[in-house]
């Protein structure tokens, strides 16, 4: 569960975001909540042990702290009640435009310091847009000056007013906005020789009061932001907000027994792409769209607008890949949409997507590495909008991964000739947790292009360590031929028969090999565990004395083994087992193909099964 402490526009986009993604929490003003909303409202002021016994008794996981940047004390009590409970802090700070002092702007460090310089001033007639809570503040000022404050028409900031003691005629109840004439009426309208106001930021439309002052010609006199305590994380926007929350459900908010389903990156690019048709045909925008998936499945996107001019259009969402260990989850994931003369639709390479350049995928070289699913997928979803908007335009598509080109080195991407950025290699449009799929078709394409690319001898391993032992023992051989199974030995296998691949050299560690000696074509350890008896069989079949198995039996890790028996070519113990691995395995490729096996330890040992008796 979170707790969001709001009252403010960051507050109310917090709440929309996670009413949107379906996230749990409370939020927390001084006063009731005057919007709706799928959290539970908490009004009251709340101090640092207030805030503990709540989190406390709430099971609060995480605090978004998007309160006014003005409001210090309640900072401070958040800060000091999240190191007292353990729990981290989001803070959803505003963005605040650089202001620098000029003919008409002046900065001041505190309220203090601004009453003296308006007190030392030659202005009469002020207008402050600082709020209720700085009346009493700025009381040296409106004793001596006429001195209107507008205030929220609440009727807790008009009591705040009068409580103050200010003559109410100065009391200008009014909803701030971005409206500039609205503000330029009220200064015109009480004779304003000076505005005041905090500094703000973004959100409490500073740039309208600068163009104001600038437009009537008095000068801007603003109080600088407060210090913040050192929070855990900081963002700036709605967008930065959701990355974080998606990122946090993998850690701090991930519910327990429950794993989360996710999409692809190709579902991502049709949300985008559907916001920027929908951008072009109505001249702005939507908020979220909602994307049909293949199997009939529906889900929905908030959109980040990045641009809209003429016939072409951008935006972003962001993207979430569910528990599945998604290098991608969290990130942005974007389109750029333009509308051509020529029919039909054109798929080109974004920033971050990347470009085939070796035979043996679903895709000619040189076209961006976004697979026919996917693009179907993103085909029929413009087509369909194109019927309900009764357009007759083509289309150049550009999806874009601002940070594809570095997440791209962490993929096999590099291994079959795919460069410049990741694949859009999705069919589902969905992403379930811990599922082979994605895997399995990466591995699928690094066959295809192992045999395009001239290759009938392939070596396999379940990553780069292994790789790397088994590298000099190949100087032949060049990186397509190098394939990864992870823990899919038995698929990867039948996927390198099926591609006619003649020699595979198939390298395993020592703990997965026991397990696919006791055949476990899938070594993942949710699917097999390190069996002791069954590694004590072995060792009972191999004529171990009765000290040495009561060890073995005892072990709980496979490596502990070669503490009791050392590694070595001719230790029975390892040829066994390496024997066991290669029937296992020439169950699968039968005698046609020639099959080597390298059983290899952490230390860079290996032994050399080539027959299986």
């Amino acid at each position: 569960m979170i707790l969001v402490f709001g009252g403010t526009t960051e507050g109310i986009k917090t709440a929309e975001i996670l009413d949107f993604i379906g996230e749990p929490y409370f939020y927390s003003t001084k006063t009731d909540v005057r919007f709706e909303m799928q959290g539970k409202p908490v009004s009251g002021e709340m101090d640092a042990q207030k805030i503990v016994a709540f989190c406390s008794g709430k099971a609060i996981r995480l605090i978004i702290d998007a309160a006014h940047p003005f409001a210090v004390h309640l900072h401070r009590n958040i800060h000091e009640a999240a190191i007292q409970s353990g729990i981290s802090v989001l803070r959803y700070e505003r963005e605040y435009p650089a202001t620098k002092e000029s003919d008409n702007v002046t900065c001041f460090d505190s309220f203090g310091q601004l009453s003296e310089a308006l007190l030392k001033s030659k202005f009469q007639r002020i207008l402050s847009l600082t709020g209720v809570q700085t009346i009493p503040a700025l009381k040296s000022v409106w004793e001596k000056r006429i001195c209107y404050f507008r205030v929220l028409d609440t009727p807790l900031s008009k009591k705040k007013a009068g409580e103050s003691g200010i003559p109410a005629e100065y009391i200008i109840p009014m909803a701030p906005s971005g409206a500039v004439d609205e503000l330029h009426q009220l200064a015109e309208k009480t004779k304003a020789e000076i505005l005041l106001s905090k500094e703000s930021g973004t959100s409490g439309f500073i740039e309208i009061k600068k163009e104001v002052s600038r437009k009537l010609g008095v000068p801007l006199w603003t109080v600088k932001r407060p210090s913040l305590p050192d929070f855990d994380l900081t963002v700036y926007s709605g967008k930065q907000l959701l990355q974080q929350i998606y990122t946090l459900r993998k850690t701090i908010l991930k519910e327990e027994g429950v794993l989360r389903s996710g999409f692809t990156t190709g579902t991502c690019v049709t949300a985008a792409a559907k916001a920027c048709f929908m951008a072009l045909a109505e001249g702005i925008f939507p908020k979220s769209v909602e994307v049909t998936l293949p199997g009939g499945e529906r889900t929905s996107f908030l959109i980040f607008p990045e641009s809209l001019s003429g016939n072409k259009a951008s935006c972003t969402v962001i993207k979430n890949g569910g528990d599945d260990p998604d290098i991608t989850h969290g990130k942005e994931i974007g389109c750029e949409l333009t509308r051509t003369q020529e029919k039909g639709i054109r798929f080109l390479q974004g920033k971050g997507i990347g470009k085939v350049t070796l035979p043996g995928l679903q895709l000619a070289v040189g076209e961006p590495a976004i697979n026919p699913a996917p693009r179907q997928m993103i085909s029929s979803a413009l087509d369909f909008l194109s019927e309900e908007y009764e357009t007759d335009t083509g289309f150049e598509l550009k999806p874009f991964v601002p940070e594809g080109e570095t997440l791209a080195g962490k993929t096999f991407n590099p291994r079959v000739g795919v460069t410049g950025g990741i694949s859009i290699i999705g069919t589902t449009g969905k992403v379930t947790p811990y599922s082979n799929e994605a895997f399995l078709s990466t591995i699928r394409y690094q066959f295809s292009v192992a045999h395009e690319s001239g290759f009938d001898e392939v070596v396999l391993t379940s990553g780069r360590r292994s790789e790397n032992m088994l590298r000099p023992v190949f100087p032949h051989l060049q990186d397509p031929a190098f394939i990864h199974f992870g823990n899919l030995v038995g698929e990867s296998v039948k996927m390198a028969v099926l591609q006619k691949i003649r020699t595979i050299n198939l390298g395993i560690m020592l703990g997965k090999a026991i397990k696919l000696a006791a055949g476990n074509l899938d070594t993942h350890s949710r699917e097999s565990a390190f069996d002791p008896e069954f590694a004590v069989q072995i060792a009972r079949n191999c004529g171990y004395n009765p000290e040495v198995i009561q060890k073995i039996s005892q072990v709980i890790l496979a490596n502990a083994i070669r503490d009791i028996l050392p590694f070595s070519q001719t230790e029975p113990f390892y040829l066994e087992t390496a024997r066991r691995c290669f029937q296992g395995i020439l169950k699968i490729t039968g005698r046609d193909c020639s099959l080597r096996l390298y059983l290899l330890t952490e230390k860079g040992e290996m032994l050399v099964c080539e027959k299986d008796n």
